[in-house]
Parts: C-alpha cells; sequence; structure tokens
C-alpha cells in the first residue's frame, strides 16, 4: 500500500512539472485610484538576451518524430509485482520519456531561434540596448497617465519584459508581465502583447532577411521596441482603469489577424479599438494588441 502510494505521489509530482505554470490575471481594489492618489515605485527586469529572441516554434510532427525515436516501452521495476504498482511505473516512465522528448523538441527549437536572431544579437551586442529599454519604458511612465513616480510610495509596479521577432522576420512581439503589490499583497497582474509588422513590404523579407534590423546598430529593432513601450502602457492604463475590462460585453469569437507573412487565429473578446489598433483578451486572460488594419472577425 505505501508502495502505491508512493508511486501516486511521484506521478502527481512528474505532471505537476511538465509545463511552468502560465501567469493568471488577477487585480484588486482599485489600481489606478490607488496610483493617482500615492504614486508608485517602478521595478524593471530586463536582459539583453530577452529582448533579442526569435519566435519558437514547436509543431506537432516535431514531437511525433521525437517519440518514434523513444524507446517503445517503459517497464516498472522493483520487488512488488503488484498489477497496480507495475501499472504506476509505467504511466511514470511513460511521462519521463514523454518531457524528455518534449524537453529535446523545445531545445533545438530554441537553438534554430537562437541562430535566426544571431545577427542582430551581434549588432546590439555591447550597445546597453536592456538599459536603453528601461529608460525608454521609464520616461514614458514619468509622462505618462498612471500617476506620479514617488520613490517612497508603498506602491510597487515590476515590469518584466521580452522581445521576439517572427519566424519570417517581418514581425516583432513585446511581452510585458506587469504586477503591482503593496507590500506583500498584489493588487494587479498582467501579461500584455504588442505585436507589430516590419515597416517595410511583407513580401520582401524573403530575399532581404533580417538585414533590414541590422541598420546603424539595430536603430529599426529599437524603433519597434520603442512603439510597443508605447503602446503597451497605453493598453495597461486601460486594463487597469476598466478593472481587467470587467464591465466589458464582449462575447468570445474567432479572431484572424495576419502579421508579415503570418496569418494568426485565436479565440478571444475583441475589446478595443482606437481607429489604429485593436486589442483583444485571448481566453487565458493575456491581452494582445495588434495593428487594427490585420485583425478581422
Amino acid at each position: 500500500m505505501i508502495e502505491r502510494v508512493s508511486l501516486l505521489v511521484l506521478l502527481l509530482a512528474l505532471t505537476a512539472c511538465s509545463a511552468p505554470e502560465a501567469l493568471r490575471p488577477h487585480i484588486d481594489q482599485n489600481p489606478a485610484a490607488l496610483l493617482q492618489a500615492n504614486g508608485y515605485r517602478i521595478e524593471v527586469s530586463v536582459t539583453e538576451t530577452e529582448l533579442v529572441q526569435g519566435d519558437v516554434l514547436v509543431d506537432g510532427q516535431r514531437m511525433l518524430d521525437q517519440s518514434r525515436n523513444s524507446a517503445p516501452m517503459v517497464q516498472a521495476s522493483g520487488a512488488s509485482n503488484s498489477m497496480g504498482a507495475s501499472a504506476a511505473g509505467v504511466m511514470i516512465g511513460g511521462l519521463l520519456v514523454s518531457q524528455l522528448n518534449k524537453t529535446r523538441v523545445q531545445n533545438s527549437a530554441r537553438d534554430e531561434a537562437d541562430q535566426l536572431v544571431a545577427p542582430l544579437r551581434q549588432a546590439t551586442a555591447g550597445t546597453g540596448l536592456d538599459a536603453w529599454f528601461e529608460r525608454q519604458l521609464r520616461e514614458e511612465l514619468a509622462s505618462g497617465p498612471l500617476g506620479e513616480i514617488v520613490h517612497e510610495s508603498p506602491y510597487l509596479m515590476h515590469f518584466q519584459s521580452q522581445a521576439e521577432l517572427g519566424r519570417t522576420l517581418d514581425s516583432i512581439r513585446l511581452i510585458t508581465e506587469v504586477t503591482l503589490s503593496f507590500g506583500r499583497e498584489e493588487l494587479y497582474r498582467g501579461r500584455i502583447e504588442v505585436l507589430d509588422a516590419a515597416v517595410w513590404s511583407a513580401d520582401s523579407t524573403a530575399t532581404i532577411g533580417i538585414d533590414p534590423w541590422l541598420v546603424n546598430q539595430a536603430q529599426p529593432y529599437r524603433n519597434a521596441l520603442q512603439a510597443g513601450i508605447s503602446e503597451t502602457l497605453r493598453v495597461l492604463a486601460l486594463d487597469l482603469e476598466s478593472q481587467h475590462f470587467a464591465g466589458n460585453p464582449g462575447v468570445e469569437q474567432t479572431l484572424r489577424y495576419s502579421l508579415g507573412a503570418g496569418r494568426f487565429v485565436e479565440r478571444g473578446r475583441l475589446i478595443d479599438e482606437n481607429g489604429h489598433r485593436a486589442l483583444f483578451m485571448d481566453l487565458r486572460g493575456w491581452l494582445k494588441s495588434v495593428p487594427l488594419q490585420t485583425a478581422t472577425r
């Protein structure tokens, strides 16, 4: 009996560790009013590597190919010959193999993405891209609508950002996770993605490749990041003021949009249009902003 319980505990632990927990949006009290009344401090977590990434694509075919190359059978070991223990052992072994396959495929996809953006990383190396990004973010916050930056404020707003080039090198995505805390109490937690197409023609990327992003120490890439910062803070202000769009009557629908040569289909709620961009909330509660002319219902 004890052996069965131990196997069950191990099985549950392996299942729980198979993937990192996704961020869950959260909002409490009225953060927008609190920030206006008390101001806030800023903390930014960002690195040069995280700001220059490639889109990591892990498709089903890769997983199937890796599975075919794996051992077809996993046997349980141990003194007990009980059917329950053997079944649990096989399940645990299967989970271990499955997780190993997933890790290998993800590592391979990550290596390919790193190779894709290697010239861009070289162009930005030693330029202080992370410090530049934090400076731009702080400057826009200081002049924005969220409230005054007060170094003695008990409210702390933390930003963690990363950016990715699309696989066809004609789009960029800025991903920012934001938390607002009062001591150990978390008042707000959200994730905002800002997607943009490259400023040059989408059909030119096949021949141009990554070169347009590299001009003048990757100034076009910095310009795209700057635009992403501005849009991120606009969306953040809307999210705080609307209590995570709690009163929005938008219904779940299928949204289709294109960025460069990429075509995307997602389920979510279209919750804001400002004449230039469309903002929608996906099924996880994450917010995504895309150019309006590319978003269709």
